[in-house]
């Protein structure tokens, strides 16, 4: 697996943001394996899991995130 982290510090786009990454993988013709993400009082921590790594690379450069280990 290959994990996806995004971090928004803007909590009023929560739902923006969810709206545009499904976007993205149903444009992309993408699956992510796991979805999920943690609310903080600065941040949302988004953490997405994709089975390849050309996948994982699009959808970070896409949405400023980070291919973590």
């Amino acid at each position: 697996m290959f994990r996806v982290e995004i971090s928004l510090s803007d909590a009023d786009r929560l739902v923006e943001t969810i709206e545009a990454m499904q976007a993205c993988c149903r444009d992309r013709m993408i699956t992510p394996a796991t979805f999920g993400y943690s609310l903080a009082a600065a941040r949302t921590l988004f953490r997405v899991d994709f089975a390849e790594t050309e996948q994982a690379a699009a959808f970070a450069e896409h949405f400023h995130g980070a291919i973590v280990d």
